[in-house]
């Protein structure tokens, strides 16, 4: 573990790590109608940095959904109808039914619009309601069938290995984005937030935000030098630099059941 990585802010950071290819800045928009801060500066992005197109596709790391959510997730499946010519596609809803309850009479589901290209989504009752049809599939009719993908396991959705860890220094952090979930949306483009430095959020305006990231390991270079926190006028913005103080493999940080053991201290509770 890197030395002055307590929770008591060293006197100086620790040199920057050297990582090659790093964006000179992302930016970050501050969602809702909140005031602009009145430390945040009035500036207009140069010509040369403004994009003139969408980027195709975006990384963003989002934290984990709530127990009732990844249960209302697992009752979600996409139903695909093969082959592709097959006349019962035009009109698929009649098909999808008639096929899975000759298989499973007794089951029930909801079959809504459809997503992730696939011919209807499928709303079961129950998580165990869905794997039950998951395990007889694929239901087969008339010389066409269906087949089922959960949630989440679709062709067009890729799941990262977060399999790597940096240390980063957000400097001039204002005080107005001193929450974790400020923090997490400002960091979210290039790294997921496991810890913020308790220390961090009493500290002084501007003062260094210190955060550990996980991500996939050819995404450390994907942190930017700048986060251009931007507000609601488009001209108020708050420049942050990103120093990389350490990276490493996730598996020194984690115990023997995989989980990731943290660098900080948990805060202190307030006195009574």
């Amino acid at each position: 573990m890197q030395s002055g990585s307590g929770s008591a802010h060293p006197t100086s950071l620790p040199e920057e790590v050297d990582v090659p290819g790093r964006p000179d800045f992302i930016n970050r928009f501050v969602q809702g109608n909140r005031p602009i801060p009145a430390t945040a500066v009035r500036a207009v992005t140069p010509e040369r940095e403004r994009r003139t197109s969408r980027p195709e596709t975006a990384v963003v790391y989002l934290p984990s959904p709530p127990p009732e959510m990844r249960y209302f997730a697992w009752c979600f499946a996409y139903a695909y109808i093969t082959p592709e010519g097959a006349p019962c596609k035009a009109n698929p809803a009649p098909f999808i039914r008639a096929a899975v309850g000759a298989a499973l009479p007794g089951l029930r589901f909801e079959l809504m619009a459809p997503s992730h290209g696939a011919d209807r989504t499928v709303r079961f009752p129950t998580p165990e309601d869905r794997e039950v049809a998951m395990e007889r599939q694929p239901f087969a009719l008339d010389g066409a069938s269906v087949k089922l993908v959960r949630e989440g396991e679709t062709s067009n959705v890729r799941r990262v290995a977060l399999d790597t860890l940096a240390h980063v220094a957000l400097l001039g952090y204002p005080r107005e984005q001193r929450s974790l979930e400020d923090i997490r949306s400002n960091c979210g483009g290039f790294g997921h937030l496991l810890e913020v430095d308790p220390a961090c959020y009493a500290a002084p305006d501007l003062s260094p935000v210190r955060a550990v990231l996980a991500m996939e390991r050819e995404h450390v270079r994907k942190i930017p030098r700048q986060v251009r926190i931007r507000y609601s006028d488009f001209m108020s913005r708050h420049v942050v630099p990103v120093r990389i103080l350490r990276v490493w493999d996730m598996s020194e940080s984690t115990d023997a059941d995989g989980k990731y053991l943290p660098m900080y201290p948990a805060a202190a509770a307030p006195a009574p």
